[in-house]
């Protein structure tokens, strides 16, 4: 489903529901598990990279 709001009209009101992005289809849910696969993959990078400084600089040499 795709996200949807509701535009504010004049005189304090709002109208109907409309699509976000329109044009746009929703990702599958393999694409979706796909994205956050990548995700996990790109954070765990990240995290093995900041370790590996912590490391670095407690012990005074490169790791």
């Amino acid at each position: 489903m795709m996200p949807q709001l509701r535009p504010r009209l004049p005189g304090d009101r709002f109208g109907p529901l409309t699509d976000v992005n329109p044009g746009e289809r929703p990702l599958t849910d393999r694409e979706k598990i796909t994205q956050l696969e990548q995700e996990n993959v790109d954070l765990m990078l990240a995290l093995t990279q900041v370790y590996e400084e912590l490391l670095a600089s407690k012990t005074g040499g490169a790791a």
